[in-house]
């Protein structure tokens, strides 16, 4: 339920604005008003942001995610080092090694060109 949770959000606020709200709220449950104006959310995050998760989510409670994964690979992103990211996520620096160990980068690893003075052993496929 929570990756659910987690994806929704992500496209509903789009990922700038998702990082914000898990920053000032993750870990919570919070009760969502139906109203997007003068409410807590909206002096923290804006009234447009707050007005997307009213209309979505308005009248109801959600436990917002901590996302450390993707905040994690988001801070990454932004040329943050271990340490910084740890202090940003609440973890000590093995713990953000672990999350990058367990769960590594949804990029496929590059292929290196092959060196044309290297002959090939097992054969191309279809050969």
């Amino acid at each position: 339920m929570s990756e659910r949770l987690e994806d929704e959000l992500i496209e509903l606020l789009g990922p700038q604005d998702f990082i914000r709200l898990v920053e000032a709220y993750g870990g919570e449950r919070r009760y969502v008003p139906k109203s997007e104006t003068g409410t807590e959310i909206a002096g923290k995050l804006g009234d447009e942001v707050a007005g997307r998760l009213a209309k979505r989510f308005g009248g109801d409670e959600i436990s917002i995610p901590l996302a450390r994964v993707f905040r994690a690979r988001h801070y990454r992103a932004a040329d943050l080092n271990n340490r910084e990211i740890a202090r940003k996520l609440g973890i000590s620096v093995n713990g953000v090694e672990k999350l990058f160990r367990r769960r590594p980068s949804a990029r496929p690893p590059r292929r290196r060109q092959a060196d044309p003075r290297q002959t090939d052993l097992f054969g191309s496929p279809g050969n």
